[in-house]
């Protein structure tokens, strides 16, 4: 937990005025409060509801899967994963079929890159990190795994 000096009770109750998202990070990991009706108002609150507006009929946000890069799905599925927003939100879990089912490559990544035909470990690394937060079933996400052990290299070293 946090030390209660005058500086960081400051710093505490500055980050409780910040976001829904922050007042819950704050609540959980600083004051060891794990505050779920707090939690489910991210959805409907602040940066959560203001991603999840920006979400298009298709599913996706910015234009595809990894496009453009930074604005993309996987950008914002990470972002929202960084909120601590809700994981059972139908509508993430149903891009995230969507994803499974369009974007794998070959080698059983997900390779969302137009013409490269490897997949890339940080992509996948990060859709692993996003997809067991929002509960994808393990199994539709063996082959992702397998695709990131056959990266590690004899040295210990990932490509």
């Amino acid at each position: 937990m946090y030390n209660s000096s005058p500086e960081n009770t400051d710093l505490i109750n500055w980050l409780l005025e910040g976001d829904i998202s922050l007042q819950y990070q704050t609540k959980r990991d600083l004051l060891g409060y794990d505050d779920l009706k707090l939690r489910q108002r991210i959805c409907s609150e602040g940066w959560g509801k203001a991603f999840l507006s920006r979400q298009k009929a298709d599913g996706h946000w910015g234009i595809r899967f990894y496009q453009p890069k930074w604005t993309s799905t996987h950008y914002t599925l990470l972002d929202l994963r960084s909120l601590n927003i809700d994981p059972s939100i139908p509508r993430i879990e149903s891009i995230l079929t969507k994803i499974l089912e369009e974007e794998k490559g070959k080698d059983g990544g997900i390779c969302p890159i137009g013409s490269v035909q490897l997949s890339d470990v940080c992509i996948n690394g990060m859709f692993l990190n996003y997809a067991c937060y929002f509960r994808v079933p393990e199994k539709s996400l063996h082959s992702v795994v397998d695709f990131l052990l056959t990266q590690h290299m004899n040295e210990g070293w990932w490509l």
